[in-house]
């Protein structure tokens, strides 16, 4: 295995338009996910933050996409105040979503907010090169007051985990060991994706995380 922190660079940047979402998240052959499975992993998701006592009245999704997220969260959380965030200009103007990047958003100017219960951030940093994945996860540590939820598609992910048929592959491949060195300043990982701010004063036992 290469030593490299990433592998081959991804085409910059990305159109993101109707082509994408239909092969990754509209037709039953080839999509990644679906509304049923975000449904499932919300469903942990807030399980745990339940179990943790982590309340969430705001939530900010990032890399909203077609908005699976939303309806999710919708349900675990009828009250929360949902904020979705996409690159995509042909998302942003079929959903209504606040354009923008997780490299550079300021949280504060665009949605009124500079820090939210629970931070959604799934199949996006893949997408960045190593410079700009480290300024959005300085970003997110800014963003998340309570719970982050993070999926990054990894090196070990690309060779024994994915789906290459159904898993798009012209992305920044870097190690978890990578993510999590700079995620550990910030948060407590409580395994299944889930990472809590060190500012929402959560005590986990030692096997409860890493």
């Amino acid at each position: 295995m290469k030593k490299t922190t990433a592998s081959r660079p991804a085409t910059q940047p990305r159109a993101f338009g109707p082509d994408y979402y239909e092969r990754y998240y509209g037709d039953r052959d080839t999509r990644v996910s679906d509304a049923a499975e975000i449904h499932r992993l919300c469903g942990f998701v807030a399980a745990y933050l339940r179990y943790l006592d982590v309340p969430v009245r705001t939530i900010l999704d990032v890399g909203c996409g077609v908005g699976h997220w939303r309806a999710a969260t919708a349900e675990q959380w009828p009250r929360a105040r949902y904020h979705g965030v996409e690159y995509s200009e042909h998302l942003c103007a079929r959903f209504g979503w606040t354009q923008g990047s997780i490299v550079d958003l300021q949280p504060r100017k665009k949605l009124g907010r500079g820090a939210f219960d629970l931070v959604v951030c799934q199949g996006v940093m893949q997408y960045l090169d190593d410079d700009d994945a480290d300024r959005a996860l300085a970003n997110l540590a800014r963003w998340t007051d309570g719970a982050l939820y993070l999926e990054a598609l990894t090196r070990r992910d690309w060779a024994e985990n994915c789906d290459r048929e159904r898993t798009d592959g012209d992305v920044h491949l870097r190690t978890g060991a990578w993510y999590r060195r700079r995620l550990q300043p910030h948060f407590q990982d409580c395994g299944g994706g889930v990472f809590v701010s060190r500012r929402a004063g959560v005590a986990l036992f030692e096997l409860e995380g890493e």
